[in-house]
């Protein structure tokens, strides 16, 4: 098998430069499979953690808006100790929404308000950069702390850590001054691309804003159940303690957030695979010119397959010089398109600020395939090579 390989060698050696267009044309292919398959996970991963983030995870218990006139409005404290104890739940946060502005050293922001609780890490994966948490402490004592996320301490004084400072929250048209005790992340740079879309952020002890506010009940519940519990039987055993306690069946709703979010990831799978599959046909043009080659390479070495054929060379070595030669073209094309293409999408992907996931499988199932391309096409050239008669074969100049 060594000695088919050497003579493969050698006669692409001969055509220098032809072989390398070939190789190069299969190195191209290769780079653009590997650019969006890396350009697709990276972004998918971005996604996903950008949703995590944001607390698109768990369940979200909240309440129809069609039974507010009838005196309901919003979950109550007592809902919320019923849904803390429900089996597999973890974590059960309290949260309010109220829209405001906010006057930070004299620059006002468009800003969502957040009342949370004490454990709005755990809850609603807030990444805290600077200071600290909203504790129980202030939650009790009713604090007028809040917890800022970086884009807003940027847009004002031109630094992310603004612990100490003071921040007024425009509430219902009167201006409430709150101390910064801490600083939040304010996501990946995914998001951080629509901050002129996207409010401020700015956390509160959700009983601070119910003060300020005039409220008694929250507007969500942040829920996060056991990694191991059916998440569905948990969103069922809560609606139907709830109604149970209420009376009231269509009052509460259920939005099962990592269904969504599993749902979202399962599209930019098939957007994905659809763009692989795109980039791959590139990989069938290649493999259409690895087949002229080689039947441009027949043609030119009719003496040589003759003389060899003469000698005893049998129909099967033939074959299997012309195919080695289509599978080292494919191998040589296909690791340095791998490389190529690798570098130029991690460069590009760390511009952007994200990570760069490599799965080593992924690249040597790559190159399998450009193998199998390159082996296949290279089928119709061997066989004619080895079916070539000597007499035939020396007649030829």
């Amino acid at each position: 098998m060594s000695d088919i390989i050497n003579c493969a060698l050698k006669s692409l050696l001969r055509k220098r430069l032809r072989t390398l267009l070939t190789v190069g044309s299969i190195t191209i292919g290769v780079m653009l499979v590997v650019i969006v398959t890396m350009i697709s996970n990276a972004g998918k991963k971005a996604v996903n953690s950008e949703l995590e983030s944001l607390g698109i995870s768990g369940l979200s218990i909240s309440t129809s808006n069609s039974l507010t006139s009838g005196g309901l409005n919003g979950i109550t404290f007592e809902n919320l100790e019923l849904i803390r104890k429900t089996k597999n739940v973890t974590t059960a946060m309290p949260l309010m929404i109220h829209y405001a502005s906010s006057l930070l050293r004299e620059s006002r922001h468009d800003t969502l308000i957040c009342g949370i609780d004490a454990g709005a890490k755990q809850a609603i994966s807030l990444n805290l950069k600077y200071g600290r948490m909203i504790s129980k402490g202030d939650v009790g004592a009713v604090d007028h702390v809040c917890v800022v996320d970086e884009t807003l301490a940027k847009q004002s004084y031109g630094r992310e850590n603004i612990t100490g400072k003071t921040i007024y929250l425009q509430i219902y048209g009167v201006e409430e001054e709150f101390k910064i005790v801490g600083v939040s992340e304010a996501g990946s740079s995914l998001m951080q691309n629509f901050v002129e879309f996207i409010p401020s952020m700015v956390y509160v002890p959700y009983s601070t804003l119910q003060t300020l506010t005039g409220r008694d009940n929250f507007d969500q519940v942040a829920v996060r159940v056991t990694g191991n519990a059916d998440i569905v039987n948990t969103e069922n055993q809560i609606l139907e303690r709830l109604r149970h306690a209420t009376g009231y069946t269509d009052y509460f709703r259920a939005d099962n957030l990592s269904l969504q979010r599993d749902r979202l990831g399962g599209l930019l799978d098939i957007v994905s695979i659809v763009l692989t599959v795109i980039s791959s046909i590139s990989l069938v043009v290649s493999g259409l010119g690895i087949m002229t080659i080689l039947l441009v390479s027949v043609n030119e070495r009719m003496r040589e397959i003759g003389i060899k054929k003469a000698i005893g060379a049998s129909g099967k070595r033939i074959l299997l010089e012309f195919l080695t030669e289509a599978v080292v073209i494919s191998f040589f094309g296909s690791v340095t398109g791998i490389f190529v293409g690798g570098t130029i999408s991690f460069v590009g992907i760390k511009m952007f600020g994200l990570s760069v996931p490599v799965r080593i499988s992924d690249y040597i199932l790559l190159i399998a395939f450009s193998i199998v391309i390159g082996g296949a096409f290279g089928v119709y050239p061997a066989v004619k090579a080895s079916r070539l008669k000597p007499v035939d074969a020396l007649r030829m100049e």
